[in-house]
């Protein structure tokens, strides 16, 4: 799977300079080709320096830009490094397969936690050091890994929305076995949205704690569970949505 992107116009030069080389094999090798072509042809040293000379005069310069360089910012390897720990993560928090949907949401809280208190630590002395396949060794800002970090937690917030959707589709109650699918389906949608909105404020409450001096690790799982526990219509849904949810892992 790429993790990248090229910009369309850009992938068009990068085209154009792969079909080039190609067919470009460098005027002294075109010419060297045509000479072969041609018996008893001979050239004189003086000749072929002067031939050279030539070359280099009308070859275009290779230092200049034709393609696109790829740097860390046009890939999204800052961001797969913190998705995939966090996913890690939580796969460890909830191994044991006896959780459920307010579990999910605790442990995708907690990892988050633990992937940024792992980020400014390795920025105490500075710049972080990484290494990727495909931009190689790069030192990141902490502004940078955040930013990678957000990223990272908005694809897990995707993740709960499909988990919730496999739960129910794999559930086989009556959620689904009604026959006004429509208003199931609207509901679902709703219950959803509510649960992504729970995680998207208790993150940003997460951080406003992060900078007090009072705060202590562990704190994310007990911010999620109060923004959940103080939903009174939401524990409701919840209860009733997976009544008879066998969990799998998110």
């Amino acid at each position: 799977m790429k993790i990248f992107q090229t910009p369309s116009h850009d992938r068009f030069c990068l085209f154009e300079m792969e079909r080039k080389s190609k067919d470009f094999r460098g005027m002294d090798g075109n010419a060297a080709y045509k000479n072969k072509q041609i018996d008893n042809v001979e050239i004189s040293n003086e000749g072929r320096r002067a031939l050279r000379k030539k070359l280099r005069e009308v070859k275009p310069k290779v230092e200049e830009p034709i393609g696109y360089e790829l740097t860390i910012q046009d890939t999204n390897e800052v961001e797969w490094e913190h998705y995939i720990s966090m996913r890690e993560y939580s796969g460890l928090t909830l191994k044991d397969g006896k959780y459920n949907l307010e579990d999910v949401m605790k442990s995708m809280m907690d990892a988050y936690e633990t992937r940024y208190n792992y980020i400014v630590k390795e920025h105490e002395n500075g710049e972080r050091q990484v290494s990727y396949n495909l931009t190689g060794e790069n030192s990141l800002t902490l502004d940078e890994d955040l930013a990678g970090l957000d990223r990272a937690y908005n694809k897990r917030l995707a993740n709960l929305a499909g988990y919730i959707v496999c739960q129910q589709t794999n559930d086989g109650s009556k959620f689904f076995q009604t026959t006004n699918m429509k208003k199931n389906t609207a509901e679902q949608k709703e219950y959803i949205d509510t649960a992504v909105s729970m995680m998207e404020k208790a993150q940003k409450r997460f951080l406003e704690m992060r900078e007090e001096p009072k705060y202590t690790a562990g704190i994310a799982k007990s911010v999620i569970w109060d923004i959940m526990s103080n939903d009174k219509n939401f524990m409701e849904t919840t209860q009733r949505l997976f009544a008879r949810t066998i969990y799998h892992n998110a």
